[in-house]
């Protein structure tokens, strides 16, 4: 797996101070601004972890990606243990 954790990473980093960071709807925008990669790497990660159901992705008016339950799990998994994730570098 390459950098979808660094998306994932961004994307908790937005909604971690929500009172309910699973119903955050993150814009592209928002993940854009915060990281130095182009769009589509960040749709590609995404997709990636939209598969793993790390994140939900919604196309409403514009796409809208939220963190599910298990992607704050495994990034807060990360902090707490400090060792590389599997499947994740």
């Amino acid at each position: 797996m390459g950098d979808e954790f660094t998306t994932l990473q961004t994307i908790y980093n937005i909604v971690k101070t929500d009172t309910n960071p699973e119903t955050y709807l993150c814009s592209a925008r928002e993940i854009i601004l915060r990281q130095l990669i182009g769009w589509d790497i960040i749709e590609h990660h995404l997709k990636i972890l939209a598969e793993k159901e790390y994140v939900i992705i919604r196309q409403l008016d514009k796409i809208a990606i939220s963190i599910t339950s298990s992607g704050i799990e495994k990034i807060n998994s990360a902090k707490h243990s400090d060792q590389k994730i599997a499947g994740f570098p």
